[in-house]
């Protein structure tokens, strides 16, 4: 009878997706907790977006590449975009009002959805004829551009005196930038090189 008789519940595969989501959504939120961390303890004068930049393109381009699905770029930015939403609110809204209006929390917890919408774009709509490697490569470089673009956005516009957040933010960028470029870059890459051949 061999395999006669077992069937896959209809629900399994959204499961096993909305499982697999969690869990890279988990993974973007360690690489976030660990940048955090790392600013604090050890770079201070540099901002840990530089620093994180090749752990977040390789977890949001090996999410894409094996979950497969429109969308789970933006998807896996959502634990830490929730969780993150309320903790800008209670420093700087609550507790220590730095930001230009309560609603600056919600645009800030954005920053990370947008950055993986334009991960899942980069990768539909890329030309089909570039080589996987190079496809998951450039997926990197747009997220952790889009990443750096919006919080360069949001530092400028959304606080009341923005110069000590853009200060910290720009400083060495003759050097952070290219960094962030080339391990998005390798983070994607790496993704590329776990996955093979089964990207979407």
């Amino acid at each position: 009878m061999g395999g006669v008789g077992r069937s896959i519940p209809i629900g399994a595969g959204r499961r096993r997706t909305a499982f697999a989501l969690l869990v890279y959504g988990m993974l973007v939120f360690l690489v976030f907790t660990f940048g955090t961390a790392f600013e604090l303890v050890v770079t201070r004068g540099v901002c840990f977006v530089y620093v994180i930049a090749y752990f977040l393109a390789l977890a949001v381009v090996l999410a894409i590449r094996c979950v497969g699905r429109y969308g789970t770029g933006l998807a896996v930015f959502l634990p830490y975009a929730v969780l993150g939403f309320f903790a800008e609110y209670m420093m700087e809204v609550v507790i220590e009002p730095n930001l230009i209006a309560p609603w600056a929390a919600v645009v800030w917890s954005l920053s990370g959805p947008v950055a993986g919408l334009s991960a899942d774009g980069a990768q539909r709509f890329l030309p089909r004829t570039i080589r996987e490697e190079l496809r998951a490569a450039l997926v990197g470089i747009v997220v952790v551009s889009a990443y750096f673009v919006l919080v360069l956005f949001s530092l400028a516009f959304l606080y009341e005196d923005p110069g000590p957040g853009l200060t910290h933010y720009l400083n060495g960028i003759q050097l952070t930038l290219p960094w962030l470029l080339v391990s998005g870059a390798f983070g994607g890459y790496t993704a590329y090189a776990m996955t093979g051949s089964m990207g979407a």
